[in-house]
């Protein structure tokens, strides 16, 4: 197995599925990561050029932004060989999906996505236990095969995922509400807090728990989720829409001190928060 990308997503799958491939070869953009990456026993071997790490794996992840990812893809046609599986570990799967379907006959692909991750980044964030009990989604294109979608959902299992197929536009307008949104609401959140800050520094000072963990995706990787946000633009959208929709049903309720009103909002939102999480 090759895996392209040895950050928190790459590097912690790698550790995840160490005793289930012979041989792990992990490429990474930087010498240092390299050199990292082998101390510490994520991979067996190790190296900056793409083409080098990918051209003798029967299965190559790519563990990398979504638009690099695509851009990774073309590569692949020239540099792996023939019957390689490729995956991805991209959080938008339309857009890849499509790059996989211009892939050549003699590579197989299956999308993938688990739905995982923390704030911090990097090989220094990797662990072995990031996939496990979470939901790892699958999702075919032209260049799947029954062979190359088992072996995909056997990587997700090894890594103590729980799989579940989607197709792609189903998938992306799932997550726009399920990851995208909360993202894009607490960075709004933290811009809004900032301007007013500006004012009163003491509003810092003040935040506590709750503001805390409403805004703590909005120290994501900000790469990865601008490559998210623009390959997944639609959908996001449209959950923001329908987010604002109801925080105006909210607002309107808070203007005209509507007490009954509000307390049939906010107890149907509590219930809905309990009975999925408790």
């Amino acid at each position: 197995m090759c895996v392209v990308g040895l950050g928190l997503m790459g590097a912690s799958l790698a550790l995840a599925v160490r005793s289930h491939y012979a041989r792990i070869t992990g490429v990474a953009r930087r010498a240092e990561t390299v050199r990292e990456a082998l101390a510490r026993g994520v991979v067996d071997a190790a190296t900056t050029s793409f083409e080098e790490g990918v051209t003798d794996a029967d299965l190559i992840v790519l563990a990398t932004p979504v638009r690099t990812i695509i851009a990774q893809m073309p590569a692949l046609a020239g540099a792996a060989k023939a019957g390689a599986i490729l995956t991805d570990l991209g959080s938008t799967k339309s857009e890849i999906i499509r790059a996989m379907n211009q892939l050549p006959d003699h590579l197989r692909a299956v999308g993938s996505h688990p739905m995982c991750g923390k704030e911090v980044t990097g090989l220094d964030a990797a662990d072995a236990d990031l996939y496990r009990g979470k939901t790892w989604i699958l999702t075919r294109s032209t260049r799947t095969d029954d062979d190359a979608f088992a072996a995909i959902r056997a990587l997700a299992e090894n890594a103590g995922a729980v799989t579940l197929e989607l197709d792609p536009a189903r998938h992306d307008m799932l997550v726009a509400f399920a990851s995208h949104l909360p993202y894009s609401l607490a960075v709004a959140l933290v811009t809004a807090t900032e301007q007013v800050s500006l004012n009163d520094p003491a509003l810092w000072q003040v935040t506590a728990s709750g503001f805390r963990d409403t805004s703590r995706v909005a120290a994501s990787d900000v790469t990865m989720m601008l490559d998210i946000l623009l390959t997944n633009s639609a959908a996001v959208v449209g959950a923001i829409r329908d987010f604002q929709f109801a925080l105006d049903q909210l607002t309107a309720m808070i203007e005209r001190k509507d007490e009954a009103g509000l307390r049939v909002y906010l107890t149907a939102a509590a219930q809905t928060r309990k009975a999925h999480f408790g």
